[in-house]
């Protein structure tokens, strides 16, 4: 987690996450690397560290994210930005087909693939999830 996001700040965009993992909304208790602080919009590209451009990120996710703020569409070539916490909401994004995450559209995709959102260990997750009937 970034030095500059108080405590205080990461306590208030985990309560508005609800303890989970905003991008594929596994609880955070649930994941071995636990959750950190992502900028939605990296500091490298003009976000702010506030909490309208903060969300609550499994550590690997924030990893693969990086400082990306969209990437290219397999099918077409095309650029697509990623999901946004804060703007998009994830059920126009995204649906579970059994214990994988399908796009429901070009940036749900361009998400699922940047963030490897259907990874094994991502899979297991969801099942063992699902399994304890908290997800998703």
């Amino acid at each position: 987690m970034p030095e500059n996001i108080s405590q205080a700040l990461r306590r208030e965009v985990a309560a508005r996450a609800g303890e989970r993992w905003e991008y594929g909304r596994l609880p955070e208790w649930a994941l071995l690397a636990g959750c950190e602080v992502d900028h939605v919009i990296s500091r490298k590209h003009g976000g702010r560290t506030e909490a309208s451009n903060l969300a609550l990120s499994c550590a690997r996710c924030n990893r693969a994210k990086g400082t990306d703020i969209g990437s290219i569409i397999a099918e077409t070539g095309q650029f697509s930005r990623l999901c946004n916490p804060r703007t998009d909401r994830w059920e126009n994004h995204f649906a579970l087909e059994g214990r994988r995450l399908a796009g429901k559209t070009a940036m749900g995709r361009v998400t699922i693939t940047l963030l490897r959102l259907n990874d094994d260990e991502r899979i297991v997750e969801r099942e063992w999830m699902q399994r304890l009937d908290d997800y998703p």
